[in-house]
């Protein structure tokens, strides 16, 4: 699928079709994190906090219990996938 590059102001933008917004989820206002990889951009719906830890430990927030936690001081989420400072 093509799409095309217009022009809004003094910026670039793409017109994301609908089909691939409902199959993402991907609603106006939603914010996207985007990485240049390998001569392209890949982007993907910005995580809440929430989700991470519902992807992480595979249920609800809400399920989410001390024991499922454990005696950890700190959650690895994997590698840095950008310009992270902490």
């Amino acid at each position: 699928m093509n799409v095309a590059i217009s022009k809004w102001g003094n910026s670039i933008g793409i017109r994301i079709p609908v089909a691939i917004t409902e199959s993402l989820g991907l609603q106006a206002g939603d914010q996207l994190v985007y990485e240049l990889k390998d001569g392209g951009l890949f982007m993907r719906k910005q995580q809440s906090t929430a989700q991470m830890f519902e992807e992480f430990y595979g249920k609800p927030f809400a399920e989410i219990t001390q024991t499922d936690i454990g005696n950890a001081k700190e959650i690895d989420w994997g590698e840095d996938v950008g310009g992270e400072i902490f």
